[in-house]
C-alpha cells in the first residue's frame, strides 16, 4: 500500500506539470498550433518542415514552435491519462472496500477523460473562451479528487498521523471561506483572461492597462478577492501555529506556503497590469493558484482527521 501512495503522489505531481504545459499553450497562443485533433497537421508526429505538410494545409498556418508546444501538451495528457487509469486499477486492487479512496480516484479518472475529450472541443471551437475556461475548471476538479484520494490512502497506510494533533473546531469556517473565495477567484481569473483575449481581438493596438479598464469592475473584484484570500490564509496560518496543540509539520508548512503563494499571486497580478500582461507572469499566476488549491485540500484533510479544540 505504501507503493500505491507513492504512485499517486507521482501521478499528482505529473498532473500539475500537465496543468503547467496547458497554461503554456494558452499564454503562448499555441492552442491552434495543431489545427486538427487528435493528429497534428494530419500526422501523429508534428511536421518539422513545410514540405511535410499535407497538400490542403496553408503553409501560413504552420509554426513549428507552437505546433510542438501543443503536441507536448497532448503527449503529456496521454501519459497522465494512462497513469490515472493505472491509479484507478491499483485503487480497486488495494482499496476496493474503502470508498473514501476509491470514489475520489474514480471521479478523477472520469474527469481526466472529460478533460481529454473537451480538449478536442477546444480545437473544434477554435479556442472559444468559454470552452477554454471550462477545460481549466474540469482539470482543477480532476486534480482535487486525485489529491483527496491520495491523502485518504496515505492516512490508511499511516493511521497514527494527525491523531495527536488538536486544531480549533472553528477553523472549518476559514477553510470553507477560503475554498469558496479561491474558487470564485480562479473562475473570475479565467474569465478575465478570456475577456481580455476577446477585447484584444477588436483592439489589437490598445495597451493592456486600458484593455483591463474596458473589462469593467471585474478586474477590481478579482483584486479584492485576492486581498480577501490573503487575510483568510493568514487567519488559517495563525490558528494552525498559535491556537493548536501539537500541530503537524504538514499543516504548518502548508499554511505558510499558501500564505506566501497568495502574496506572490497578488504581486504578480498587479505586475501584469503594468507589463502588457506578460505571458510568463500569466503562466505562473495561473499555476500557483492550482498549488494553493491543492495545499488547501491537504490542510483541510489533516484538520478533519485530527482532534477538536473547542
Amino acid at each position: 500500500m505504501k507503493y500505491f501512495s507513492r504512485f499517486t503522489i507521482i501521478t499528482t505531481l505529473l498532473t500539475y506539470i500537465l496543468i503547467f504545459v496547458g497554461g503554456l499553450v494558452r499564454v503562448s497562443g499555441a492552442g491552434m498550433g495543431c489545427p486538427d485533433w487528435p493528429k497534428c497537421f494530419g500526422r501523429w508526429i508534428p511536421p518539422t518542415h513545410l514540405d511535410q505538410l499535407p497538400a490542403h494545409i496553408d503553409p501560413a498556418q504552420f509554426n513549428i514552435v507552437l505546433a510542438w508546444i501543443e503536441y507536448s501538451n497532448r503527449l503529456v495528457g496521454v501519459i497522465i491519462g494512462l497513469m490515472v487509469t493505472a491509479t484507478l486499477i491499483l485503487a480497486y486492487r488495494y482499496y476496493k472496500n474503502e470508498k473514501k479512496v476509491l470514489t475520489p480516484i474514480f471521479l478523477s479518472f472520469i474527469l481526466v477523460g472529460l478533460v481529454g475529450w473537451q480538449g478536442s472541443q477546444v480545437v473544434g471551437t477554435v479556442l472559444n473562451p468559454v470552452t477554454v475556461s471550462l477545460h481549466m475548471v474540469l482539470a482543477l476538479f480532476a486534480i482535487s479528487f486525485l489529491i483527496i484520494g491520495t491523502q485518504n490512502a496515505y492516512y490508511l497506510t499511516y493511521p497514527t498521523d494527525e491523531k495527536d494533533s488538536y486544531y480549533p473546531c472553528k477553523m472549518k469556517y476559514g477553510f470553507w471561506a477560503m475554498g469558496i473565495v479561491l474558487f470564485l477567484e480562479i473562475i473570475l481569473g479565467t474569465e478575465l483572461r478570456a475577456g481580455l483575449e476577446m477585447v484584444r481581438k477588436d483592439n489589437p493596438l490598445v495597451e493592456s492597462v486600458l484593455l483591463l479598464k474596458m473589462l469593467g469592475p471585474f478586474k477590481y473584484i478579482h483584486t479584492v478577492l485576492g486581498v480577501t484570500l490573503a487575510g483568510v490564509s493568514w487567519w488559517i496560518w495563525y490558528y494552525f501555529t498559535k491556537k493548536s496543540e501539537n500541530a503537524s509539520i504538514t499543516t504548518k508548512r502548508a499554511s505558510l506556503a499558501i500564505m506566501g503563494l497568495v502574496m506572490i499571486q497578488i504581486v504578480v497580478g498587479e505586475l501584469m497590469v503594468f507589463s502588457s500582461v506578460n505571458p510568463i507572469y500569466q503562466l505562473f499566476h495561473m499555476w500557483s493558484a492550482t498549488w494553493i488549491l491543492g495545499l488547501l485540500i491537504v490542510e483541510y484533510g489533516a484538520w478533519k482527521r485530527s482532534g477538536d479544540l473547542n
